[in-house]
């Protein structure tokens, strides 16, 4: 005698929409904390690196005919180690890459469908790209409303919404980072200095007191017997220097695809933004059963005779409401800022515990590092 043991996400169990969201979303947990870890972890190293002082520099003066002085590195120790943090982001990416392939899996198979190799979370840069994505499969056997949701998330309905290129996407730059670190290529690194502020005197040889701003150049390579500053300080030849300081503040830059460069962090607080409004907004959009599907951005582009992908007249919103966003428009009037999930996470149960935690998941505090109540960072300046 064979009893039916339900699913257990599916829909004839968990009615509530709230106990589906929390159901479903507490099977992604344990990666989820495990990226937050590693991130966590990424941060920290580049932060104890940075309070170590590791640079040791001198100032010298110029030799005559030259008009200047140069600080030189003397030593770097420890080296910093910037192949090994890009492995790092590298990681992290995948693992909120995989994230929501997994939670996709999950959704086809709470509805009863057949899980098919081809199925995976898309990421396109335009309307030809999403239409192949359906036609490999990507989205087979997704309720309509998830493939809305997801819809919604990707780079080039954002792109046509506020006029920008679509790979500057938060979900793209994921996307991007993942699929560099897959393929074994490097992610690497660069040092490059936020800010440097200088306040000081020169003596020239016949011992006039000169408070000047000289003309500075930098080297940012850290390497030995390297002039991190060069300053010229034409015409005025410089016997020693008087009282003189100098503070900078370097930070780590990553190029994208595109050959922009992110600070480091920065680069990390953005492909945790893509992952919150992708993952939560596919969670969402699969707890609610009702849910309105012009409430999606891009909800025009499914309309009959709409020419599919491009943007076309919303018989409540106008002609080419690509804005309508079902997560970003219910925020957009709250003013607080973003902050740090880095910081403001309050993971410390779950980082104790020796096995991934089954229970309900926070999704409202589990967004990367956009803050809840505020609209999420989907955009890159």
């Amino acid at each position: 005698m064979s009893s039916h043991v339900p699913h257990p996400l599916r829909h004839d169990v968990y009615v509530d929409r709230d106990e589906r969201l929390d159901q479903l979303s507490s099977k992604s947990i344990g990666r989820v904390k495990l990226a937050q870890q590693r991130s966590n972890a990424l941060v920290d190293d580049i932060s104890r690196w940075r309070r170590s002082e590791p640079m040791v520099t001198s100032i010298h003066v110029k030799d005559p005919p030259a008009c200047g002085w140069f600080v030189r590195v003397d030593s770097v120790s420890p080296e910093p180690r910037l192949d090994l943090w890009g492995i790092q982001l590298g990681e992290i990416a995948h693992h909120l890459r995989s994230t929501l392939n997994t939670t996709l899996t999950r959704i086809v198979e709470a509805e009863g469908g057949v899980v098919t190799k081809a199925l995976q979370y898309p990421v396109a840069y335009s309307a030809a790209a999403w239409r192949a994505c359906m036609k490999r499969g990507q989205l087979r056997n997704v309720p309509e409303r998830v493939v809305r949701a997801i819809y919604a998330c990707q780079p080039f309905v954002w792109a046509n919404a506020s006029g920008t290129n679509p790979a500057n996407s938060v979900l793209a730059v994921l996307a991007w980072l993942n699929n560099r670190d897959k393929h074994h290529l490097e992610i690497g690194g660069a040092f490059h200095g936020r800010w440097v502020e200088y306040e000081g005197r020169i003596i020239t040889p016949d011992g006039l007191s000169l408070s000047m701003r000289p003309q500075m150049s930098f080297d940012w390579s850290l390497e030995v017997g390297s002039r991190i500053v060069d300053a010229d300080t034409s015409p005025y030849l410089v016997s020693e220097i008087g009282r003189t300081t100098l503070d900078m503040q370097m930070d780590i830059l990553v190029a994208d695809e595109l050959g922009n460069t992110t600070v480091l962090e920065k680069l990390l607080e953005e492909i945790w933004a893509g992952f919150q409004q992708a993952q939560v907004t596919m969670m969402a959009a699969w707890a609610d059963e009702s849910v309105d599907h012009d409430r999606f951005s891009g909800a025009s582009a499914f309309k009959r005779g709409s020419g599919f992908g491009r943007a076309a007249t919303d018989a409540e919103n106008g002609e080419g409401a690509w804005d309508s966003d079902y997560v970003r428009r219910q925020t957009a009037n709250d003013g607080r800022a973003g902050s740090s999930a880095l910081t403001e996470l309050d993971l410390n149960a779950l980082l104790d515990a020796e096995d991934p935690p089954t229970g309900p998941v926070d999704w409202a505090v589990l967004k990367g590092l956009t803050d809840t109540h505020s609209p999420p960072r989907t955009w890159r300046s």
